[in-house]
């Protein structure tokens, strides 16, 4: 009797050329996103909290690697100052580890940076920076075309933090 025994370094290899093969078709991507946001900004001056949920608007523009891996950047504002807070620009960028679930649906998360300009009526306006991260699904409508719902934390410093739900369209090129 023959014993087959499977060589680990060729299982290790295999595994890690599946994952970052490259994909025949077009890797780039880009799309625009309408969010339900949450945004809480505390006061330097007087320690106050305020909160406000302003609709924001972003485009977005990535490249897939692989099936499993992308880079995106993005950038967006509010349509309007809601309770008293306007978000003049948001600007991110993510790498985002996906996992398709059937050829049509994609899970995904995204972990990366971001950088807000809020302006506060009454206060000025605070520019900060920080850590960003959130979960999503993505459903391709199409070979090009897909729609996305995802929810992304920013909790960019101790003084504000801006959350999002998000709803997209992506073209693929």
């Amino acid at each position: 009797m023959v014993k087959r025994m499977t060589n680990p370094v060729a299982v290790a290899s295999l595994l890690v050329a599946t994952l970052t093969a490259p994909q025949a078709a077009a890797d780039f991507y880009a799309g625009a996103m309408a969010g339900y946001s949450n945004v809480e900004h505390t006061s330097a001056s007087n320690n106050t909290l305020s909160e406000a949920s302003p609709i924001l608007l972003q485009a977005q523009a990535g490249y897939f690697f692989n099936d499993y891996l992308a880079v995106e950047g993005r950038f967006g504002t509010s349509l309007k100052r809601t309770d008293g807070i306007a978000v003049n620009s948001l600007a991110s960028g993510y790498v985002k580890g996906n996992i398709p679930v059937t050829n049509q649906i994609a899970m995904y998360a995204l972990a990366g940076y971001v950088a807000a300009d809020i302006d506060h009526h009454g206060t000025g306006s605070v520019s900060d920076s920080g850590f960003s991260f959130g979960l999503g699904a993505h459903y391709a409508l199409s070979s090009e075309t897909a729609v996305t719902l995802e929810f992304v934390n920013a909790p960019i410093s101790d003084n504000l933090g801006v959350s999002a739900l998000n709803l997209g369209f992506q073209y693929r090129f």
